[in-house]
C-alpha cells in the first residue's frame, strides 16, 4: 500500500480520498466481524502493482479481465493489466495513450474495448477515447473524440453493436464501424456518478446520480430505435448517486444503496419494466454506496465492498434472495474496500481489485468465491461401481444397479435410503453388467436391459420389483447390446435405440411392451452408433443425438455430429440438422420450454448445441466452464431449488486430452450450472471426490445423490448429497 503522505498527488483523487473521513481500520473489522455470523473469507489475495482506486475492470471474450487506468497518490494512471482466472495471476499490457480514472469501459461485438473519457490531472476532464485490442494487447486514441468532455459517466453496449454514452449535458453514440461519436439530438438529464443499465428489451434504464450538487431520484429510459430519452412519471423511491443496478431473472432491476446527501444508505428499491415503478423492497444490512454488485448463477445479487456511514470501508459482503427479499451475510474480503472493481469470470469466482481504505490505496486484489451449496459426503456404499445405473423410485428411495468394480463385473444391487442417508443390500441381479439401462415404467417396476457381461455384449432383460426388492429375468432383446439408450414413451412402453453389438455399433431399435413383456423390431436409426444419448421431446418423440459410429472400441472417435428423431407411430427414425460438433458420451436434458441442451463429449472447447423442436435445428450458447465427458446432467425441478428451478447442473466427468484412462484425463470434481434465461454456464460448487462414470440422482426432498464412479484413478463406493 502506498500512504498520501508520499506524495502530493493528483488533486481530484486527493480531494476525493480526503472527504472519506476514515475511521480506524483494526475498530471497523472488529465491528463488522460482530455482524458477520462468520461468513465465508475470501480465496486468494494478489498484489495490484501499480495500486489503483477508480479504475475500470472490462471482462474480455478470452475469460480475462482488463484492468485499465485508475488513480492512486501519485496521480492518474495509464497502467494496463490483465488478469487470468485460469492461473490467478497478474500481467501487464501495453498502456493507455492518456492516463485516465472515472473513465468508462465497454466490450465491442468484436472484442476489442472502449475506453472512453474520465478524470486527468489538475481536475480537468477527457474527451478522448481509446480501443483495446486483445489479439495485440495494444491501446490505439480514436482520431476523433467525444463531442463533450466527461467522467464519472456510463458506457453501455447496444443491441446493434452502438455504445451509449451518458453523462453530461448530452449523450454521444459510438459507432464502432465508423469509429465516429455522434452527439445525439435528444437530451438527458445533466448528471454524473448514476448508474445505466440494458433492459431485455433493448432500451436502458438511467436513475440517479448528482444532478449539480444534490443526488435525484428521477429515471429516464434511452429508447434506441428513436434515439430519445424520455424522463419517467414515476421517480425512484430515494434520491441516489453512487448506487447499483442489477438486472434480475425475472426481468426487473434491484437498485441498492448509494448517497442520499451526504450518507450512504441501505434502502434498496425495485423497479418494474413493464409497470414502469419503483418500489421499496427490504433494505440491505449495511448503509453502502460506492459498492458493486454481481449477479450470482443462483438469481441471487452479491453486494461487494463499498463506503458505509462515518465514512467508513466495508469488507463484509451481503447478498439479496429475490424470492425471499431477505438479505444475509455472504462474506468477508481480507481487504476493507471502496472505489474498487468487480468481475465474475468464468470459473464462477469474483475478481476483487483495488480501491481505497482510509487514506491509502490499495495495492490487493482478491478472489471472493460465490459458491454456497455445500456437497457433503455420506456413508459409503454396499461396494465400489462404476458404469452403474440410478433410478429413482417411487418410495423416494434410489436404486443403484450393477456396474463393474475394477475388472469384476457386478449383479449386485443396492438402495439409498434418504430418511436414513443409508445404503442397503438389495436382491441381486441375474446377470453381472454394466454400459445397460434401467428404467422406471409406468407400473413401478425397472426394467434392466442389456449391458457390457464378462464375456460379450448381452440381450437379457430383467424386472426389478420394488415391493419384492428382487430381479426377475424377463423375455430378451432381439438384438444384444451395451452403451445403448432406454427411453420411456408416453404410451407406457420403452424404445432401446442402437448401442454397442458384437464390438461395433448398431442402427437397430426396438420396444418393450410392459403388458406382454417382450421386445419387438422398430424401424432402424440412419447411422449406428454407441455412447450417444436421446431425450423424450414434449411431442412424444425421441431425439437421439451424437455418438460413436466406428467399429472398433480402441479407436479414437470424436462422435459424429448427426442427430436424428423417432417417431413412436410410424416406428421410424428422421434425421434432423447436424449439431455443431461431433459429440460423443455427452449429455442430452429436456429444459421446460421444449428445447434440449446438448452438453460436452467433445475434444476441443466449443459452444454448447440447444436442440430447437419447432425448426428441429440446432444453435448455440456459452461454453462450458471447463470441457468434460462423462459427466451427468440434472434438470432442477424441485421447488426447493428456488430460483435455480428450470436450471441445469453438470456434475463432475472427466476432460479430455490425455492419454489416461483411455483417452481421458483424470475425473473432474468441479460442478457447472446452466441457465437457460442467459445461455451461460458458471461453476456451482466442487464435489467431495473427483468422479466420471458416476451417478447422479435427484431425490424427491430436492437433495441430489451422487454415487461411485472412477475417482483418480480407483473405482469410487463413496456417495455424497448437495442440499438446496
Amino acid at each position: 500500500m502506498a500512504s498520501l503522505g508520499k506524495a502530493e498527488g493528483n488533486s481530484a483523487f486527493s480531494a476525493w480520498v480526503k472527504s472519506m473521513k476514515s475511521i480506524p481500520r483494526l475498530l471497523l473489522s472488529l465491528a463488522l466481524a460482530s455482524l458477520a455470523a462468520s461468513p465465508a473469507p475470501a480465496l486468494a489475495s494478489i498484489a495490484l502493482t501499480p495500486e489503483r482506486a477508480n479504475h475500470t475492470a472490462t471482462l474480455l471474450t478470452s475469460g480475462k479481465v482488463l484492468i485499465a487506468g485508475g488513480a492512486n497518490e501519485s496521480g492518474n494512471l495509464n497502467s494496463v493489466l490483465l488478469y487470468d482466472p485460469t492461473t490467478t495471476s497478474l500481467t501487464p499490457t501495453g498502456s493507455l495513450t492518456s492516463a485516465r480514472s472515472d473513465h468508462a469501459a465497454s466490450l465491442l461485438t468484436d472484442g476489442r474495448v472502449l475506453l472512453t473519457g474520465g478524470d486527468m490531472s489538475d481536475g480537468l476532464l477527457l474527451k478522448s477515447a481509446e480501443l483495446y485490442n486483445p489479439a495485440t494487447g495494444l491501446c490505439t486514441q480514436l482520431s476523433k473524440p467525444m463531442k463533450i468532455a466527461r467522467n464519472k459517466h456510463t458506457s453501455t453496449l447496444l443491441p446493434d453493436g452502438h455504445v451509449l454514452i451518458e453523462g453530461g449535458k448530452s449523450a454521444d453514440l459510438y459507432d464502432p464501424t465508423t469509429q465516429l461519436f455522434t452527439q445525439i439530438a435528444s437530451k438527458p438529464v445533466n448528471r454524473q456518478s448514476h448508474a445505466a443499465l440494458l433492459l431485455p428489451d433493448g432500451t436502458v434504464l438511467i436513475t440517479g446520480g448528482y444532478t449539480g450538487k444534490l443526488a435525484s431520484p428521477t429515471a429516464e429510459i434511452y429508447n434506441p430505435a428513436t434515439q430519445t430519452f424520455t424522463l419517467l412519471a414515476n421517480r425512484m423511491v430515494l434520491s441516489r448517486a453512487n448506487h447499483t443496478m442489477t438486472l434480475l431473472t425475472n426481468g426487473k432491476v434491484l437498485i441498492a444503496g448509494g448517497f442520499t446527501g451526504t450518507s450512504p444508505q441501505a434502502d434498496v428499491e425495485i423497479y418494474d419494466p413493464v409497470q414502469k415503478t419503483f418500489t421499496a423492497t427490504t433494505p440491505m444490512l449495511f448503509n453502502r454506496s460506492n459498492h458493486r454488485a454481481i449477479l450470482l448463477a443462483d438469481g441471487r445479487v452479491l453486494v461487494i465492498g463499498g463506503t458505509t456511514l462515518e465514512s467508513g470501508f466495508l469488507n463484509v459482503n451481503e447478498v439479496y434472495d429475490p424470492n425471499t427479499q431477505v438479505w444475509s451475510i455472504h462474506s468477508t474480503m481480507s481487504e476493507n474496500r471502496t472505489g474498487h472493481s468487480a468481475t465474475l469470470v468464468s470459473t464462477g469466482s469474483i475478481f476483487v481489485a483495488g480501491g481505497v481504505i482510509g487514506n491509502e490505496t490499495l495495492q490487493s486484489a482478491e478472489i471472493l468465491d460465490p459458491v454456497s451449496h455445500a456437497f457433503t459426503p455420506v456413508g459409503n456404499m454396499t461396494v465400489g461401481r462404476n458404469q452403474h445405473t440410478d433410478t429413482l423410485l417411487p418410495d423416494g428411495t434410489v436404486l443403484l444397479a450393477g456396474g463393474s468394480l475394477d475388472a469384476d463385473y457386478l449383479n449386485s444391487a443396492e438402495v439409498f435410503d434418504p430418511t436414513t442417508n443409508a445404503f442397503a443390500a438389495v436382491g441381486s441381479m441375474s446377470v453381472a453388467r454394466k454400459s445397460h439401462t434401467a428404467t422406471l415404467l409406468q407400473n413401478n417396476l425397472v426394467l434392466i436391459t442389456g449391458g457390457k457381461t464378462a464375456t460379450a455384449d448381452s440381450k437379457t432383460a430383467e424386472l426389478y420389483n420394488p415391493t419384492t426388492a428382487s430381479f426377475t429375468l424377463t423375455n430378451p432383446m432381439n438384438v444384444s447390446r451395451s452403451l445403448h439408450t432406454a427411453t420411456l414413451l408416453n404410451d407406457g412402453r420403452v424404445v432401446v435405440v442402437a448401442g454397442r453389438h458384437g464390438g461395433k455399433p448398431t442402427p437397430t431399435a426396438e420396444l418393450f411392451s410392459p403388458i406382454t413383456n417382450t421386445f419387438t423390431l422398430t424401424g432402424s436409426m440412419n447411422l449406428q452408433r454407441k455412447r450417444h444419448r436421446a431425450s423424450l421431446l414434449l411431442d412424444g418423440t425421441v431425439l437421439v443425438t451424437g455418438g460413436a459410429a466406428l467399429s472398433i472400441d480402441e479407436q479414437p472417435d470424436d462422435g459424429t455430429p448427426t442427430a436424428e428423431r423417432y417417431n413412436e407411430t410410424t416406428g421410424l427414425f428422421t434425421s434432423v440438422q447436424n449439431m455443431h460438433s461431433g459429440r460423443t458420451e455427452h449429455e442430452s436434458t429436456l429444459l421446460p420450454d421444449g428445447t434440449v441442451l446438448v452438453t460436452g463429449g467433445i475434444t476441443l472447447p466449443v459452444p454448447t448445441d440447444l436442440y430447437q423442436p419447432a425448426s428441429q435445428s440446432f444453435s448455440t450458447v456459452g461454453l462450458l466452464v471447463q470441457p468434460r465427458i462423462r459427466h451427468t446432467a440434472l434438470l432442477l425441478t424441485n421447488p426447493a431449488w428456488g430460483s435455480l428451478v428450470g436450471k441445469v447442473l453438470l456434475i463432475g466427468g472427466s476432460d479430455v486430452g490425455s492419454t489416461v484412462f483411455g483417452g481421458l484425463q483424470a475425473a473432474l470434481d468441479s460442478v457447472e450450472i446452466y441457465d437457460p434465461a442467459t445461455g451461460q454456464f458458471s461453476l456451482f460448487g466442487t464435489m467431495t471426490a473427483a468422479r466420471q462414470n458416476h451417478t447422479a440422482s435427484l431425490l424427491s426432498d430436492g437433495r441430489i445423490l451422487i454415487c461411485g464412479g472412477v475417482s483418480r484413478p480407483f473405482v469410487s463406493g463413496t456417495g455424497e448429497l448437495v442440499t438446496p
